[in-house]
C-alpha cells in the first residue's frame, strides 16, 4: 500500500503512496462536521464512510451532512455495517464529555477491527502515561489485538500546548518555566450542555458543576501538563489545581442562552505543573462567557482571542496564537481542533502499534495548494 522509508530514530515514514489513506468519519456533531468538510476536501485523505448516532442523519449524503456538495458515501448508524469498509482509519469525534467510557468502548471496537483511530474524544489520552489506568489499558490492548495506533490530540490539551511550547525550548539556552494559556471568549459557542451544564457558566458559583471537580479537571488537563514536562525530561512531584469565578452583575444573552446576575459569567482555572514546591510548566484558562466578562482578567492581543506560550529563561520567549476562519474565531477554532488529527493520519498509520503522543510522532504536515502532501516532512528522501 506503501513504499516506506525510515528515519535516523527507526520509524517508519510514508512517502510515495499508491493511494491515499481511506478514512471512516465518526461523528459529524459539533466538532465533527468541520472534520468532516476537512476530510472532504483534503487532497490526501478519501472519505469512505461516515458513522453518525443521530436517526435524522442515517442515510443521508455525507456532503448533505455538511454543507458540501454530494459524495456518494451514506453516513449510517450501523456500526459493524461501516468498520466492515475497508478503511486505514476511523476519525473519531464523537462528543467524550458526557460520555468519557463510552466513547473509549467506540474507539477500542474501531482498534480491534484493524482501524487505526485518530481522535480528540478522550482528552486525558493525549498523553497516555499519565491517563487514566482504565482507559489506557482499554485502548493499548485493543492496539495489540487489531495491530493498530492510536493518537488523541486537539488544540487544548493539544499542539498550543505540546507541540508549540517543546519546538520553543529548542531556541533556548535555559529553560527556567513553561506557561501555556488559552484566552477565548465562549460566547459564540451555542452548546448549552457543555458551556452550562458540564463548565458551569450560567449558575451560582457554589452550583457543582462537573468540571468544577478539581480531581476531574487534573483528570482532563494534568496528562498534557505531565507531556511537555516529560518532553523537556523534568519529572513532576504533583500538578496542584485552582479555580476562579467571575460573576456577571448584569443580565446578558450569549448563543447557548441567557446569563442572570450573580450567576457564572467568566471562569479561571491553573494547573501548576511542581518541581520541589516551584511551578515549572504552567496550564491556565482564561474562559469568558462573553465579551463583556471579567473585564480585569487578562486578554489576548487578537480581537479573536487566542493562545499564549510563554517560554521563560534565556532568551524568554512569548508566542501569542491567533486563530479564525474567514474571520470567524469559532470556525477557525475548529479547524484548529481537528486538523492536526486528520494531517497526523500518515504518520500514525506509520507507527508501531499502540498509543501513540506526540512525543512518539514526527513534525507533521499539512497540505498546501499547490504542493505535494506527506504528512510528514520528506527527511528519508534527501
Amino acid at each position: 500500500m506503501f513504499s516506506q522509508a525510515v528515519d535516523r530514530m527507526g520509524r517508519v515514514l510514508m512517502t510515495d503512496r499508491q493511494r491515499n489513506p481511506r478514512v471512516i468519519l465518526w461523528g459529524p456533531g459539533q466538532v465533527g462536521v468541520g472534520a468532516l468538510r476537512a476530510v472532504i476536501a483534503h487532497p490526501g485523505l478519501d472519505l469512505v464512510g461516515v458513522v453518525v448516532h443521530a436517526e435524522n442523519k442515517d442515510g443521508k449524503d455525507a456532503g448533505d451532512l455538511c454543507g458540501m456538495p454530494a459524495t456518494c458515501i451514506i453516513a449510517t448508524r450501523d456500526i459493524e455495517a461501516a468498520l466492515a469498509v475497508d478503511a486505514d482509519v476511523v476519525a473519531y469525534f464523537a462528543s467524550g464529555d458526557y460520555r468519557y467510557h463510552e466513547a473509549a468502548q467506540d474507539i477500542a471496537r474501531c482498534l480491534r477491527a484493524g482501524k487505526n483511530v485518530v481522535c480528540t474524544s478522550l482528552v486525558p489520552m493525549c498523553y497516555p502515561p499519565a491517563a487514566d489506568t482504565e482507559t489506557a489499558a482499554l485502548i493499548a490492548e485493543a492496539c495489540a489485538e487489531g495491530g493498530t495506533s492510536f493518537f488523541n490530540s486537539g488544540v487544548d490539551p493539544g499542539w498550543a500546548n505540546d507541540v508549540i511550547a517543546l519546538t520553543m525550548t529548542g531556541f533556548s539556552s535555559r529553560v527556567d518555566t513553561i506557561t501555556m494559556l488559552e484566552i477565548l471568549d465562549y460566547g459564540p459557542i451555542n452548546q448549552p450542555d457543555i458551556m452550562f451544564d458540564f463548565m458551569g457558566f450560567g449558575h451560582p458559583p457554589d452550583h457543582q458543576a462537573p468540571l468544577f471537580d478539581t480531581e476531574r479537571l487534573a483528570a482532563l488537563w494534568a496528562p498534557i501538563v505531565h507531556l511537555v514536562a516529560d518532553g523537556i525530561g523534568l519529572p513532576l512531584d504533583r500538578v496542584d489545581t485552582t479555580i476562579e469565578k467571575w460573576l456577571a452583575t448584569e443580565r446578558y444573552e450569549v448563543a447557548s442562552g441567557w446569563v442572570e446576575p450573580g450567576t457564572m459569567g467568566g471562569m479561571r482555572f491553573r494547573l501548576g505543573g511542581m518541581v520541589d514546591d516551584e511551578e515549572r510548566v504552567v496550564l491556565e484558562h482564561i474562559t469568558r462567557m462573553g465579551d463583556i466578562s471579567a473585564p480585569d482578567w487578562p486578554r489576548h492581543p487578537s480581537p479573536h482571542g487566542g493562545y499564549r506560550v510563554i517560554v521563560d529563561g534565556l532568551p524568554t520567549y512569548t508566542v501569542d496564537i491567533e486563530m479564525h476562519g474567514r474571520g470567524d474565531n469559532m470556525r477557525g477554532l475548529t479547524y484548529a481542533t481537528v486538523m492536526r488529527e486528520l494531517n497526523a493520519i500518515p504518520a500514525v498509520m506509520a507507527a508501531s502499534p499502540g498509543v501513540l503522543s506526540t512525543l512518539d510522532l514526527p513534525l507533521i504536515t499539512g497540505p498546501v495548494r499547490g504542493g505535494r502532501w506527506r504528512g510528514v516532512l520528506p527527511t528519508a528522501q534527501r
